[in-house]
């Protein structure tokens, strides 16, 4: 009996395209991925970060604010990285 998919679309009969590097690469290993550092952050003059929630052993708050109005919540997780809420009005 012939395969219900014999003859449709010339598949060599791979389902992953065959790649030459086979070795794992991290996602975050592109430059544009990588996680900014808090100092390389682009911070203008008229923004003010407040810190929110600061506790031991829990995640870092912080709101910047620009004109009075919140433009992004920052956590800083405990494994170093950052989450970045943007609010747009």
């Amino acid at each position: 009996m012939e395969s219900y998919l014999t003859g449709r679309g010339g598949s060599t009969g791979n389902a992953l395209p065959s790649s030459d590097d086979d070795e794992f690469r991290s996602y975050l290993e592109d430059a544009p991925k990588q996680v900014i550092s808090p100092a390389e952050q682009n911070i203008s003059e008229d923004e003010q970060i407040e810190v929110v929630y600061d506790e031991a052993n829990c995640p870092k708050v912080e709101v910047v604010t620009s004109e009075g109005k919140p433009r992004r919540i920052v956590i800083h997780l405990p494994d170093g990285k950052l989450l970045e809420i943007s609010c747009e009005y």
